[in-house]
């Protein structure tokens, strides 16, 4: 009798474990089909890049012309400056390895960028090298300055005016106490204080120009989890987010069995004491260390134990030549390393599956997410032309 028992309770065990995800044993995430998804949210991602401007546009130019009206012809451009995602080419965020898994034609071309930081960076090899670096920074990060999106000349004009005038702007623009909170130091006004004594800016509701857009736009001020910081997003919808967590350890666990396969490579070649963090070899921070540069591009607080110390015949300081062929030879390292390790395919793999899944759980919060902006854009565009 006891046997009996003993197989019948085995057996249902193992029914359970292959039937039910909650067993012993999790299935394993079947791999979705990137290319069956990748245009479809490349679309999304660039539809809503492109309502956040409309909206940002739309805005500024009801304020600018309420200004206007009242004799405000010359603006400070940081209060109309967006700073738009711009259209991309894939939907998918810069991966985790981006920083320190170059190709080899990059590495053997530009390094891993840490020498952009050196002083003489722009003339060395006649500028080639830092053209291309802005370029990458324009593509990564769409605009580098103010000055791309408002023109070089107009954007000192405001701060040539005086003082006075400066302010007398910013209280039409959103209100008396909103311009005392924010620039009161224009005119003497003492600013706010912290409770350790030193001075804020604050930013109350408000009112003025700012004020008319609002109501025009979202039919009042909504509520502010801070009085004395209201911003947007008080009644501006924000476009949504998934988990961000959920989906780094998605990547986290297609790398992971790699990473000792890279790290091998990597002192075979005689790059010991590498370790991974967060899914990451600092480098960056490395090369920051070893001197090249007073800050490093790419860094984590907790990172200083992972990377190995610095060799003795590491350039001078202000070598920029030298800092540059010491880099593209190291990147070069990493580079071969990735692909004969295969951790760069699995790398690739896990990122792209990883954000499928990220952007494809909000998709649908997304689209709602969308209407919402197109409802307000076409509020914006009712009160300009009204």
């Amino acid at each position: 009798m006891l046997r009996t028992l003993t197989t019948t309770a085995a057996t249902i065990a193992l029914a359970l474990t292959a039937t039910s995800g909650c067993g012993w044993f999790e299935p394993e995430e079947e791999d979705l089909d990137f290319e069956a998804y990748e245009a479809q949210l490349t679309d999304t991602y660039n539809e809503s890049s492109r309502l956040v401007t409309e909206l940002d546009e739309a805005e500024a130019r009801i304020v600018q012309t309420c200004l206007e009206e009242q004799g405000f012809d010359v603006h400070p451009p940081d209060e109309f400056t967006s700073w738009p995602a711009g259209p991309r080419e894939t939907f998918m965020d810069s991966p985790p390895y981006e920083t320190f898994l170059p190709t080899v034609e990059d590495a053997e071309r530009r390094g891993f960028w840490q020498w952009t930081t050196l002083d003489g960076a722009t003339e060395v090899e006649d500028g080639a090298p830092y053209a291309e670096w802005e370029e990458y920074e324009q593509t990564a990060f769409g605009v580098t300055s103010v000055v791309d999106l408002i023109g070089e000349e107009e954007e000192p004009e405001f701060y040539y005016l005086d003082p006075e005038d400066q302010y007398a702007w910013y209280v039409a623009y959103a209100g008396e106490e909103w311009a005392a909170g924010a620039h009161g130091d224009l005119v003497g006004i003492e600013p706010a204080t912290n409770e350790n004594g030193e001075a804020v800016a604050t930013y109350p509701p408000p009112e003025g120009c700012q004020r008319g857009m609002i109501d025009a736009v979202y039919g009042g001020l909504g509520e502010s989890a801070d009085e004395e910081y209201w911003d947007i997003s008080a009644v501006r919808p924000q476009q949504p987010d998934g988990n961000w967590s959920a989906m780094t350890e998605r990547y986290t666990e297609g790398t992971t069995d790699l990473e000792s396969d890279y790290l091998d490579c990597l002192s075979d070649r005689g790059l010991d004491g590498w370790e991974f963090l967060e899914g990451q070899l600092w480098v960056n921070s490395y090369l920051s260390e070893a001197g090249e540069g007073d800050y490093p591009l790419s860094s984590y607080e907790d990172s200083a134990t992972v990377w190995p110390d610095a060799p003795e015949d590491t350039p001078e300081a202000d070598d920029v030549e030298g800092w540059l062929a010491f880099e593209r030879d190291l990147a070069v390292d990493f580079a071969e390393c990735g692909d004969e390790s295969g951790f760069r395919g699995a790398a690739e793999h896990a990122w792209q599956q990883a954000q499928l899944r990220y952007y494809l759980d909000i998709e649908g919060a997304t689209f709602a997410w969308q209407e919402e902006m197109r409802g307000y854009i076409e509020k914006a565009q009712e009160a300009i032309g009204g």
